[in-house]
């Protein structure tokens, strides 16, 4: 999938396209913020589940207020790919809708770490 720099590929809505994606955010959706948070951070899909354990561990100790973390790596994201805060802040976003805001972060980053190509992307891609 192409993308363009400073445009958001998949929309806020958008959570039942990728199947794999959604339930993984509905499952465990400190494991999602953390790979993303390895996405963005180094360029490579993580091969382990959980991806940035550090993030991962943090999201799930915070509990309810775990969102301060995944919008704290939504906004890296944003910052790392110039995407503009729609559909609102980021804080709105996580706080109205979390899973819809982290899955949303998963599939940008997911096609951009995939598009970037790499061995590891490419197994992400699977």
């Amino acid at each position: 999938m192409a993308y363009k720099e400073g445009e958001w590929t998949v929309g806020p809505w958008d959570c039942c396209s990728d199947p794999s994606a959604g339930c993984l955010v509905c499952c465990c959706a400190p494991c999602a913020v953390g790979q993303v948070k390895e996405m963005v951070t180094t360029g490579n899909a993580s091969p382990s589940f959980t991806g940035d354990m550090t993030t991962c561990a943090l999201t799930w100790l915070l509990g309810g207020c775990g969102f301060l973390i995944s919008m704290g790596v939504r906004t890296e994201l944003r910052n790392k790919y110039k995407l503009p805060e729609k559909p609102c802040g980021d804080c709105l976003f996580h706080c109205c809708c979390g899973c819809c805001a982290i899955t949303q972060d998963l599939k940008e980053a997911r096609i951009r770490v995939v598009n970037a190509g790499g061995p590891e992307a490419t197994e992400m891609a699977r």
